[in-house]
């Protein structure tokens, strides 16, 4: 991971700002995505299933985009090695789901593509009167039946656009967020390295001082006249004895 000759034009950029790019990135997959979902017709389950397992895998991508952004934001503190490991796993298990949404999009991509075309050729063939009449149904298993369709109907515009825009932008979209991660997992990487553990500190810990006694030192402290002769207490008075 963090494989220099694939960071294209992110070499000497700030880590945030290649962090927004990726964001934009997945905002405009999920929006073009979002689209798709709303407006295609898919004649197989198959292919509706694995296409919205790539837009569930497009949100969580934009979720921790969001989070990786947070973690390049905080300050040098007693938890800052620990969360720089912490985006460097978000970044490969991240990286993964690209991958597998990258797989799922351009698969039902392609199928799409082949499924709205056959459509076309058989509305279009339908109009001029050239389809047999024992045409299989299954080859038009769509939502209406082979005989309640419109002879007039065709595939209009937004639909194709529908089809077409969502899967190139998506599949764009993907590839710079896999280059985006790879990035971001060296930077990851190289923060965790060169970051220092700080010392944990108790801040209710208090420290006592050890009270001296105060005694008279004669003679260590300076004075002009001379040591200070002892007095009081440290003085020994000799016995005297006094007859009566």
């Amino acid at each position: 991971m963090g494989v220099s000759p694939v960071f294209c034009c992110f070499n000497n950029q700030q880590p945030k700002c290649v962090t927004a790019t990726g964001l934009v990135a997945s905002i405009l997959a999920f929006a073009f995505l979002t689209w798709g979902v709303a407006d295609l017709e898919f004649k197989r389950d198959g292919v509706k299933a694995i296409y919205i397992i790539a837009y569930i895998l497009v949100i969580v991508i934009l979720l921790a985009f969001i989070f990786l952004f947070i973690l390049l934001s905080m300050q040098k503190s007693n938890s800052y090695r620990k969360m720089m490991n912490l985006g460097r796993l978000i970044c490969l298990l991240v990286l993964v789901f690209t991958g597998i949404a990258f797989i799922f999009l351009l698969i039902a991509w392609i199928i799409l593509l082949v499924d709205y075309s056959k459509l076309h050729s058989f509305l279009k063939d339908l109009r001029n009167g050239e389809v047999a009449d024992d045409e299989d149904p299954d080859d038009y298993d769509w939502a209406e039946p082979l005989d309640d369709i419109d002879i007039e109907a065709k595939i209009i515009g937004h639909e194709w656009a529908a089809v077409i825009v969502p899967g190139i932008i998506g599949l764009i979209a993907l590839i710079i967020i896999a280059l985006v991660l790879n990035y971001l997992y060296k930077v990851f990487k190289d923060n965790f390295d060169s970051a220092t553990e700080y010392p944990v500190t108790d801040s209710n810990q208090n420290t006592v001082g050890v009270a001296t006694p105060n005694m008279n030192q004669p003679g260590l402290f300076p004075n002009n006249n001379g040591p200070v002769p002892p007095m009081g207490n440290n003085v020994n008075n000799p016995s005297q004895i006094q007859q009566n």
